[in-house]
């Protein structure tokens, strides 16, 4: 039997299709909506109106239509219901999922039924464009995996004696071509966020494997050719995009196939679905799980015909499509993280100076002080700060004390609900000095240090298997806090208001994971620039020899601008690299603190404070902090 009479039944209408993954607790990122474009790896179900014309019963027909083990979703449903979006395909009612089976990158496909629309993915984005006036939403995100049914319309022609070999290679990356050219276009109508899919290994799937040795190989040939030419191509014409390494992801499941629950990767799940399809013309998209050849098949099973995929297999590549966008933005909770250690850093120093600057002229104070706060950013991610602290200070004149401190922080946090974790430790130096004249005050300390970050690991769940990406950032992080403010005195009474600039430079260096297969990313180098503004005030009471106090400010924080994280996966020798945005918070919120400092004998002081930071949508932040001291 010729390749074509082979290919074209088994196919009917394209090549993989995806399935919903299991989300996870919540995700990190945040899309506006979510949109796809492609073959029968993305129909949501645009052939349910033929099916129907072929009879079948409507009950039926609600189930079927994707090319899977249906009911079992499509990875383009399995990142829109991920995201929070209804999915469905674009000729139903607020379908956002444009892609249909059997379509090509640019070119009519005779793999689509007769008298079908031909919508090669160039018609798709033509479709989606016209909906926005040629505007794409620059907040979505978009999804692209077409280039399969090119190859197997090129390899039919070429079996059929149409074409020669090197014409076939000439088509097919042609194909890769017009696809860099179609991505091109979403990105220049204002798409930012674009997930490009290479090409699977097509000739390790059982259609190509039950064909012979030397059609497996040049099919497997044409698959990394055309996935050489997208990627290789989209980075030299500047197009960043999220690229999904399905070629390595799919070996590596076949290579350790229970490893991911699979007890069969050779031959279909699919039974026959009489009078449709027989035992020789299995297609997905007839195939219902209660059809399977063994029960359960939609689990165990790879693959669900000769080309694609089963629910269990759609399931892992939407998660290991999600991760590479989860990941990142995990990521990006590092420099913050770093920020809310060096607050802890600097509270200690303000316990110890104020203990200073009740010495004696010209006598040193010593002082070891602790904080210790969490900081908790939903969804899930969550870090406990500790930071301490010994130094010294001199009362120089009536007016002013200096001193200087080295202090130890550190950090054990959550990237994310079940996504890994981290530890960070930082050494810290920090000079600082306050001033008194009269009823006017301040402070001001500056800090240096350098962040290790150990114990670093990101959790990618595919199916049953859960693989550990690690890895060492360091960085570094240099601060100013500043404070001035006005006492009035009333009786034993002080209170007045004060403001303060708190400004810090956060450098996470750029670094690679490790121990996750083709899941594992490059990290760029990430700057957090915080620069919070306070006003507010503070009161405190003598009481004897203890002085409880409050401060209350509204803070502002000034350097707000949308910040991004770039990764790109280390599979790809191509380098693509795309960007993400970072988490983030609101920059308006109030900060509240309440202690009491005295002394327990003549020349030792203590203190102990409680803060709290609020109005901070998801966020809680709190912690204590406490001093002791001694008066030379």
């Amino acid at each position: 039997m010729k390749m074509k009479k082979r290919v074209l039944p088994t196919l009917l209408l394209s090549l993989f299709a995806g399935t919903m993954a299991a989300p996870a607790s919540a995700q990190l990122a945040h899309f506006s909506n979510v949109y796809a474009f492609g073959d029968s790896l993305s129909d949501a179900g645009y052939y349910r109106p033929f099916l129907a014309s072929l009879g079948l019963p409507a009950s039926v027909v609600s189930q079927l239509g994707r090319f899977t083990t249906n009911p079992g979703p499509v990875f383009s449903e399995s990142i829109s219901t991920f995201y929070g979006v209804t999915p469905g395909p674009s000729n139903a009612a607020n379908g956002n999922i444009f892609a249909q089976g059997g379509a090509r990158v640019s070119d009519p496909s005779p793999l689509t039924p007769p008298g079908a629309a031909q919508r090669p993915v160039s018609t798709q984005i033509n479709e989606y464009l016209a909906r926005g006036n040629g505007a794409a939403d620059p907040n979505a995100l978009y999804s692209v995996w077409a280039g399969a049914n090119d190859i197997f319309v090129n390899l039919g022609i070429f079996q059929a004696g149409g074409i020669t070999q090197a014409q076939l290679q000439t088509n097919v990356l042609a194909a890769a071509t017009s696809e860099i050219g179609q991505i091109g276009r979403l990105q220049a109508a204002g798409a930012r966020y674009i997930l490009v899919f290479g090409l699977p290994n097509i000739g390790g799937t059982p259609q190509f494997a039950a064909a012979g040795a030397a059609t497996q190989g040049a099919v497997t040939a044409l698959s990394a050719g055309y996935n050489t030419t997208l990627f290789t191509g989209l980075a030299t014409a500047g197009i960043r995009v999220i690229p999904v390494d399905s070629y390595s992801l799919l070996n590596e499941v076949a290579a350790s196939p229970a490893t991911y629950g699979f007890t069969n990767i050779t031959t279909p799940a699919c039974g026959a679905f009489p009078p449709i399809t027989t035992a020789t013309t299995i297609s997905a998209q007839f195939c219902l799980v209660g059809t399977n050849v063994v029960p359960g098949g939609q689990n165990t099973y790879l693959f669900a015909d000769g080309v694609h995929p089963t629910t269990a297999a759609q399931a892992i590549i939407a998660q290991f499509a999600e991760a590479l966008i989860e990941g990142p933005t995990a990521y990006s909770i590092l420099p913050e993280a770093a920020l809310h250690t060096r607050d802890g850093h600097v509270r200690t120093i303000n316990d110890g100076l104020a203990s200073g600057a009740q010495a004696d002229i010209g006598k040193f104070t010593v002082f070891a002080a602790g904080d210790h706060g969490s900081f908790d950013f939903d969804p899930g991610m969550k870090s406990t700060n500790r930071s301490g602290s010994i130094g010294a200070t001199v009362r120089v004149s009536e007016a002013v004390t200096l001193g200087a401190a080295v202090g130890k922080t550190t950090s054990d946090g959550h990237l994310g609900d079940n996504m890994g974790g981290y530890h960070s430790s930082e050494t810290v130096a920090s000079a600082f000095g306050s001033m008194q004249w009269g009823n006017f005050y301040g402070t001001a300390i500056v800090s240096i240090a350098n962040i290790s970050f150990t114990d670093v690991s990101r959790n990618i769940v595919l199916g049953p298997a859960v693989r550990t990406a690690t890895a060492r950032p360091e960085g570094s992080n240099a601060s100013a806090f500043v404070t001035l403010g006005y006492d009035f005195p009333i009786g034993n009474v002080r209170v007045g208001p004060l403001v303060s600039i708190n400004s810090q430079n956060v450098d996470i260096n750029a670094f690679d994971e490790d121990g996750a297969g083709s899941a594992n990313l490059h990290i760029g180098a990430q700057s957090r620039r915080s620069e919070i503004w306070s006003a507010g005030v503070r009161a405190s009471i003598a009481m004897g020899p203890w002085t409880p106090w409050l401060r209350i400010t509204a803070d502002k924080e000034r350097k707000d601008d949308a910040r991004f994280v770039t990764a790109s996966p280390l599979s790809l020798a191509s380098g693509n690299s795309y960007d993400l945005p970072a988490v983030s918070s609101d920059s308006s919120f109030i900060t509240g603190m309440i202690g009491i400092r005295g002394t327990i004998m003549e020349r030792v002081g203590v203190s102990l404070s409680y803060y709290k930071v609020s109005q901070r949508q998801g966020i809680k932040d709190d912690g204590v902090s406490g001093m002791l001291s001694y008066r030379f």
